[in-house]
């Protein structure tokens, strides 16, 4: 077995920037917290105090929880923007300087793919995979599969690349974490490294020997690649794809480059350079060291596995870092249903993981105060739309029923406001630097404000069920798109639109708000974009009959034509 910790001349760390990123975000927040506050004191909360009334105030306080915590993450959307724009030319310096080193000719450790799949099997998917130019490389299937159609897919494709191993797990127990652990934790296997795939995982065929490099000139235990958002077959893939073309490089290079670097010793784990973030895995296009896997001992059973993981490793002293220049290809979510469907796992899945790790994070002497702030804000990231669906609750509703005295009611929007755009914000501006004319880039920021703005009811659904202590659900986001008509759109969303119409109509009724209809207005006709699917521009239509193609060919014995991932 390989030892990462040995050889340590070798190790020329990726490059690290100073702590500043989280420390200028609190410092421009707690500016800006302090300005709103003294307006919320001096109009809201003293003329509360004087009618002596404390149950008024305490739903006054608890909004300004809220309100700081929109703040916080509006201007971290900002700030991690602007500051990989600083970071990005030198971690990708520093990073093709480690890829234009070779690999030494004696250092050759096996590599197994493992390709995680619940009746969603994509074979052109995993046979671009497996072309790769690191030769020391091993495929496995891992299929949770009941659907007899997905089963035989495979079953062919194992017949037609006799060389990829299948692992069936019957007892299906703990989604993706259970399906990993199944192969990982029993029996013997011969690898030094492995990769984790999603079945729509695209991946570039240099992908596992540049991965390799990082590895073995850098102190680490897991490395987790970029991804682009492609594979778009249709109209609503094409339209909403790019938004994780900004997320994924934004947000990792800047928590990559600000993460400092641990020491794992036989006596413990000790901070070698101090960080102010934390740079995590995201559970597909990431290679992990078996030492790495091993100290952990299993993947942790949750919804948000990866995320999990990566703080195990991390508390046992394990670098986690992310590489801009190694990338994978991810298919964006079909449809409206399957991002929904996606959005949900990520907030349920979130909710749990704060259930189950706040209490050690929080006592860890690991993570400083800096690195433990981050982790809480970007968990909070996915459940932050049930937060404001209460605090719009709380200005719009109750407040007017206890003749609470307000600011102006828009006045207690803005945080909504700065929360809820900033992540668009940063889209457009990052389209508009890609060459998008500015009237695309405006059209694309209003469709992005409708389809997100209808996502309240499946977030505040799932926070709702978490606070119940109701067990998140692994729910496989659907690959495949089936067209739908006006009425069956409808039918599908009906909750969302219904809890939409209802939120609004109370809101009037009671405080005769019309502002409410800037958060709510979406959920009610956000619903159309689920047969924007239905569309496909030509282009859009020579994808996917390349991709189902290039899906024939893979089952098939003697084919070895592959998809190029940069479709």
């Amino acid at each position: 077995m390989l030892n990462n910790h040995t050889s340590k001349l070798r190790k020329i760390n990726l490059f690290q920037s100073k702590p500043v990123f989280i420390p200028i975000v609190l410092t421009i927040w707690l500016f800006v917290m302090g300005v709103y506050e003294y307006f919320t004191y001096t109009d809201s909360i003293l003329p509360i105090l004087t009618r002596k009334q404390p149950l008024e105030v305490i739903f006054l306080i608890v909004n300004q929880l809220f309100v700081a915590l929109f703040f916080l993450y509006g201007i971290t959307n900002i700030v991690i923007a602007i500051r990989y724009a600083m970071l990005k030319n030198k971690v990708k310096d520093a990073e093709l300087a480690i890829l234009a080193k070779e690999l030494p000719a004696d250092w050759h450790p096996k590599v197994e793919l493992l390709y995680t799949t619940y009746n969603d099997f994509i074979p052109y998917a995993l046979a671009q995979c497996l072309d790769q130019t690191y030769d020391n490389t091993q495929g496995v299937i891992l299929d949770n599969s009941t659907d007899p159609k997905y089963i035989k897919m495979i079953d062919d494709f194992v017949i037609a690349h006799p060389n990829v191993k299948l692992v069936r797990d019957s007892h299906n127990k703990h989604a993706k974490a259970g399906n990993l652990n199944h192969y990982l934790c029993n029996g013997t296997h011969d690898y030094d490294y492995f990769v984790i795939l999603d079945s729509d995982e695209l991946l570039e065929n240099q992908f596992v020997e540049k991965c390799l490099k990082m590895f073995y000139y850098n102190d680490i235990g897991i490395l987790q690649c970029n991804h682009v958002s492609g594979q778009n077959s249709n109209s609503f893939m094409s339209t909403f794809s790019s938004s994780g073309n900004a997320f994924w490089p934004v947000q990792n290079v800047v928590r990559s480059a600000e993460g400092g670097w641990l020491n794992k010793t036989a006596s413990g784990v000790s901070v070698g350079q101090t960080g102010g973030t934390l740079c995590i895995e995201l559970g597909h296009g990431v290679m992990m060291s078996r030492e790495c896997f091993e100290d952990i001992g299993q993947m942790p059973h949750a919804v948000s596995e990866d995320l999990c993981t990566s703080i195990e490793a991390i508390l046992k002293g394990w670098n986690i870092k992310f590489a801009s220049q190694i990338y994978g290809n991810e298919a964006f979510p079909v449809n409206m249903s399957a991002l929904l469907i996606r959005s949900g796992k990520f907030c349920s899945g979130n909710l749990e993981f704060l259930r189950k790790y706040a209490s050690r994070i929080i006592k860890s002497k690991t993570l400083n105060f800096y690195q433990k702030l981050d982790l809480f804000c970007f968990t909070l990231s996915s459940p932050i739309s049930a937060c404001q669906y209460i605090s719009l609750i709380i200005t719009s509703i109750i407040c007017p029923i206890l003749h609470i005295p307000l600011v102006t009611q828009l006045f207690m929007l803005w945080p909504v406001l700065v929360c809820y755009f900033s992540q668009t914000l940063v889209d457009g501006v990052f389209h508009l630097k890609n060459g998008m004319k500015f009237f695309d880039v405006l059209v694309y920021e209003v469709e992005s404000i409708i389809l997100y703005g209808s996502f309240y009811f499946v977030t505040v659904k799932s926070t709702v069920r978490a606070l119940m202590n109701k067990p998140a659900k692994f729910n496989v986001t659907p690959k495949v798109n089936e067209r739908v008509t006006f009425l069956q759109a409808f039918k599908r969303h009906y909750q969302g639109i219904l809890f939409s119409v209802s939120t609004i109509v109370v809101c009037i009724a009671v405080s005769g708000s019309s502002w409410v209809l800037l958060s709510f207005i979406p959920g009610c006709f956000g619903f159309l974009f689920e047969m924007q699917a239905n569309h496909r521009t030509s282009t859009e239509q020579l994808v996917a009959d390349k991709l189902q193609n290039y899906s024939n060919k893979a089952l098939h014995a003697n084919n070895t034509e592959t998809v190029d991932w940069n479709d």
